[in-house]
């Protein structure tokens, strides 16, 4: 090991530099804690022993120096050597920052030892070091990895630039802001047929890794884009050659699919709802969910509650279902529990009343617009862009 020996006395050096190259160290010489700084910016070396009296610069101030301005990016171990007898001196070195003290007339076994503490502490500095870059790299390396995951979430929420309903005169927007890279609520609405909408709102309880590869399986399992047949609907021989499933069915079976014997906490609450894009007729079931809102062009609204238990709660539960007419102006709000149970810095929940209010005031600015206010109310309510919670909310309008 490379040790730097800051001392005015020659025949200290001397007797220091014989020392340590009997024990296999390479030694460097400093006259000063003035030249000791020096060479401590300019080389890699970690071990110093000091003597404490020295002109321009103190073993003392060296101590401190090397402590609070130097940024070093590496740890220096620093032994004093002493005449000073008093336990204050030996105090006020330690609060400069030395390792570890020698008094003048020295032990050679002594200072070998205490030499040997040193090493021992730098390399488990070194240890220390190497383990904290490791887990950084994997801290990097794991964050790039929920980036990726959260993008693929994203990616399975509907995309409001494109509105297939819209020559029907149907349009959507949601908000998604979950609690963390990954979240448990998702959300979607999707083309069953020509003529008919299916939309939902899914709250997967816990948050994390978890409930986020729960809704990623829900919205496969929901998806009936394109054409394809599941469990939203089925292909028939005979007009309209597609049969759709009654909401309440759908949650009826997806419940049932959805039991798990070791995990009684493996649930999730919902709303599904089938749209007739050429009527407004809309049928909702709903989970274990909170009520969906009905909100009329005049700003009044209504509770579309369902009632319902959780899916993968209990087995073969049957659901209810709320028919409503969307006439022109109506919008349908569904929404998961993180908007209404929002806390703020007093631990004051938002409330169902607070989100109504902000319906009613922003219920007739565009759609962007309207979930926009939400979401910085929230903000501001939360002192935060921060929640505890996942925060989703899907908007469906008919504007003609």
């Amino acid at each position: 090991m490379k040790i730097l020996i800051a001392d005015d006395s020659e025949d200290m050096q001397m007797l220091l530099t014989q020392y340590l190259r009997q024990w296999g160290h390479t030694v460097v010489i400093a006259q000063n804690g003035a030249e000791a700084l020096h060479i401590l910016e300019e080389t890699d070396i970690q071990f110093v022993i000091s003597d404490w009296s020295m002109p321009l610069i103190s073993g003392e101030e060296l101590c401190r120096t090397v402590r609070e301005k130097m940024d070093l990016k590496r740890y220096i171990y620093i032994i004093l050597l002493t005449a000073k007898q008093e336990k204050q001196d030996l105090v006020t070195g330690m609060e400069a920052g030395a390792d570890d003290f020698i008094r003048k007339p020295f032990n050679k076994e002594e200072l070998r030892v205490r030499i040997r503490a040193g090493e021992r502490t730098l390399q488990m500095e070194k240890m220390l070091a190497e383990q904290n870059n490791q887990l950084k790299e994997a801290q990097a390396a794991l964050r790039d990895d929920l980036e990726a995951a959260a993008q693929v979430q994203r990616n399975l929420l509907p995309n409001p630039k494109e509105q297939p309903f819209a020559n029907a005169g149907y349009r959507f927007d949601w908000l998604y802001t979950p609690a963390a890279f990954l979240g448990g609520d998702t959300c979607n609405i999707l083309r069953l047929d020509k003529t008919h909408a299916g939309f939902y709102m899914i709250d997967v309880a816990g948050h994390g890794i978890p409930a986020a590869l729960k809704t990623v399986m829900l919205s496969q399992t929901l998806s009936a884009a394109n054409g394809q047949t599941g469990l939203l609907k089925d292909d028939i021989s005979y007009a309209p050659h597609c049969f759709i499933r009654p909401a309440a069915e759908v949650l009826y079976e997806l419940n049932n699919l959805s039991q798990n014997e070791t995990d009684a906490m493996h649930y999730f609450t919902m709303i599904y709802g089938v749209l007739d894009v050429e009527t407004g007729h809309t049928v909702i079931s709903q989970a274990g969910h909170p009520a969906a809102i009905l909100l009329h062009s005049d700003t009044s609204m209504e509770m579309m509650d369902a009632g319902g238990v959780p899916v993968g709660m209990l087995e073969g539960m049957t659901y209810d279902e709320s028919t409503f007419m969307l006439t022109s102006g109506d919008r349908i709000i569904l929404y998961t529990d993180g908007v209404t149970e929002c806390e703020n810095v007093l631990g004051e929940q938002f409330t169902l009343e607070r989100f109504q209010v902000l319906l009613r005031e922003h219920g007739q600015k565009p759609l962007n617009d309207m979930i926009a206010a939400i979401r910085q109310a929230l903000v501001v309510w939360r002192g935060s862009t921060g929640f505890d919670d996942d925060v989703s909310i899907l908007v469906i309008e008919r504007f003609s």
